[in-house]
């Protein structure tokens, strides 16, 4: 046996694990190949990118028969590694490429540990190559999986793979390589991820978080909290020994209280320091801050000037806090803030600094912005019931609770009034959440028969006879009882309701029309028409069906309308108010005086009566001046051609006096009140 087999023999035994593992990843890598050049067949597209990829291989391969003696084929890499020709290699004896000493290596030990395990790893050998030169490798081979194409069956074939120590390591820096180029395609996705991640997560203008981000960080906040085992109750100031221990360079006088935001102050010399950083404990509070006229801000100066505005407010807020304390751009001109607070004296200390921070004034584009801000608080010590509540609803809860506290504050009810900040408290009423509960129940009442119409007589003045009555709508609320128009029709107009409400009123008045026509009783019937209704392109076609199903003519229906709902669109009312005149339904202008309605419009519009609004009747008989406006709109309407009615009648001295002023028609408490249509008949 020559020495390089010796040497193959230790090698195999002695070989380092970096070596084997190395041979190991490219014996199976060339398995791979060789098995999917068998399953994809000869003639496809596949067959050719494997076939091509195994031909140029970093190391020679030869493919030997089951009994690993004869070779079926070699790659290109082979033949130029040998300088040997296929014609004088395949079919022929694989140990024929070996020396003497190393077909007995590969006899004795190569093929039996071969059939035992299918594998041979890393076996020192030499190949002859053209011209008898002789070239030293390593040798894996492995035994291929028996496979079974185009119904031929394939059993296992031998695949060697020879390594240079060239070409070894050339193939190792190419594994090299490529395991590089993997970890920076890595690193890349992981960069890629985050980024998207941070811009899922964070606002684009100031950078702070978004509503996601803070529903995130606030949840997580709540979830300490609930690990902490914190109980409601808020405590009106902190006991001594609840007061971290100060370090030595600080003075006693700037401890800071438990939860207590932290903030830039000005101490005794005049000079600026940041406040200490305790460690917080305290109970979540979530402080929503919105920002008071952006809009006029954004109207004035442009976006960019807003966007500008919001980096600011962003920057001076976040210089105000804690650095661990949650800050975010909730939505537009709305921030929240979510921290630990100790004590409810810290709240209003907070506020406070807050609002400090902001109020110095802002140049942009040359205009100096003052920015005022109301804020909203709300604590989850003060509601023990949102601690059974899961996280994301508890987040969802402090936040809703904030914002309405926030929206007191809009409408004066903070401690400051507007620019100045309110505490929610669980036990009052909450305006928006009461808004969505009447809205469901007026719904609901609209189909369930609980809403009902009250009649208020209208009487000519010349002969003290009801001539028509105006239909008001009620609602019989279940457990608030009979509820005027005040309680709901709001609402009803700013959600789109009343389109439903005021289809029920008009097919309901005109039904009661028709009844009372039944009884010989021929009365003008008034319905109001919200300014949503006068512009909704179905109002005709509603009035038309009402009347045609219940028999009753136009002349009959009086559709009552506002100067302001008369301004809001008066192309679309100019049209609706023309189809329901051609019907021959009577206009009235309802409440004129209080509104701003060009005088033009009651010649451009098809109106018949002009209604006298009741605040001026009301001092008729005792002010010059209401008398005198009174007078002025009697004289209008009969210089326009249009039957003046005066409202809120409620006296014989103010009937005497429209009397004598001319006016035509009058209702009011004097004559009586609104009432159900039996009250009324009888």
């Amino acid at each position: 046996m020559q020495g390089g087999s010796t040497h193959a023999t230790t090698s195999e035994v002695t070989a380092p694990r970096s070596r084997t593992i190395t041979s190991t990843a490219v014996s199976t890598v060339v398995s791979t190949a060789a098995a999917a050049l068998d399953e994809v067949g000869e003639d496809s597209c596949a067959a050719t990118a494997v076939k091509d990829w195994w031909q140029h291989s970093p190391c020679p391969q030869l493919v030997l028969d089951p009994e690993a003696a004869t070779v079926l084929s070699a790659n290109e890499t082979f033949w130029a590694w040998t300088g040997l020709v296929p014609n004088t290699v395949i079919g022929t004896s694989f140990a024929r490429l070996l020396p003497v000493g190393d077909r007995i290596l590969w006899n004795t030990h190569c093929l039996p540990k071969l059939e035992s395990s299918g594998r041979v790893s890393e076996v020192s050998v030499q190949v002859t190559g053209a011209g008898g030169a002789r070239r030293a490798a390593f040798l894996t081979a492995s035994r291929l999986p028996a496979t079974e194409v185009r119904g031929a069956s394939h059993s296992g074939r031998v695949l060697v793979a020879l390594f240079g120590a060239a070409e070894r390591r050339l193939y190792e820096e190419d594994l090299l390589q490529s395991k590089r180029r993997a970890e920076a395609s890595e690193a890349r996705r992981a960069r890629a991820e985050e980024g998207l991640h941070h811009l899922a997560h964070h606002d684009p203008v100031t950078g702070l978080l978004n509503s996601r981000g803070l529903q995130a960080a606030l949840a997580s906040l709540l979830f300490a909290d609930t690990a902490a085992g914190q109980g409601p109750g808020l405590p009106a100031e902190p006991s001594p020994a609840a007061l971290p221990k100060l370090p030595p360079e600080i003075p006693p006088g700037s401890q800071p209280k438990p939860g207590s935001v932290m903030v830039t102050e000005v101490v005794e010399d005049g000079t600026d320091r940041v406040a200490p950083t305790a460690t917080p404990t305290g109970y979540p509070t979530v402080f929503f801050v919105d920002l008071d006229g952006f809009k006029a801000v954004n109207d004035s100066v442009g976006h960019a000037g807003g966007d500008t505005l919001l980096r600011t407010v962003a920057e001076r807020l976040r210089a105000t806090l804690r650095t661990e304390t949650v800050l975010a751009r909730f939505a537009g001109d709305e921030f929240v803030i979510a921290d630990l607070v100790a004590t409810a004296a810290d709240v209003d200390v907070i506020c406070r600094r807050l609002l400090d921070a902001l109020a110095e004034p802002v140049l942009i584009s040359g205009v100096e912005v003052v920015v005022t801000a109301s804020i909203g608080v709300a604590l989850c010590a003060d509601d023990p019931g949102v601690h059974l509540q899961d996280g994301p609803a508890r987040a969802e809860a402090l936040l809703h609770r904030a914002d309405a506290a926030m929206y007191q504050v809009k409408h004066g009810a903070g401690r400051a009034g507007t620019g100045g900040w309110a505490v929610h408290d669980p036990s009052a009423a909450d305006p928006a959440a009461d808004r969505l509960r009447l809205l469901e129940q007026l719904r609901h009442a609209i189909n369930d028969g609980q809403l009902r119409l009250h009649y208020q007589p209208r009487i000519d003045l010349a002969d003290a006879v009801v001539g028509g009555v105006e239909a008001l709508v009620r609602w019989s609320h279940p457990e608030r009882g009979l509820l005027s128009p005040a309680h709901f029709i709001d609402a009803a107009e700013t959600s789109g309701l009343i389109r439903e409400l005021g289809a029920w009123v008009i097919g309901e008045a005109v039904a009661q029309a028709a009844r009372w026509n039944a009884q010989g009783r021929r009365l003008q019937v008034g319905v109001n028409v919200s300014a949503r209704q006068l512009s909704d392109p179905t109002l005709v076609s509603v009035v038309t069906a009402a009347l045609a199903r219940h028999g009753v003519a136009a002349s009959q229906l009086v559709v009552e309308i506002t100067e302001t709902a008369l301004m809001l669109d008066p192309e679309a009312a100019a049209g609706n108010l023309r189809q329901l005149a051609d019907l021959g339904a009577q206009i009235a202008v309802d409440d004129f005086g209080t509104g701003y309605a060009s005088l033009t419009y009651l010649k451009q519009f098809p109106v018949h009566e002009l209604k006298i609004d009741q605040s001026f009747v009301a001092g008729i008989a005792e002010d010059p001046a209401d008398r005198a406006i009174v007078a002025g709109c009697i004289q209008l309407a009969h210089a326009l051609g249009l039957t003046s009615v005066a409202e809120g009648v409620e006296t014989a001295a103010q009937r005497d006096v429209l009397k004598e002023l001319g006016c035509q028609v009058a209702q009011g408490y004097l004559f009586g009140r609104p009432q159900p249509s039996e009250a009324l008949t009888s």
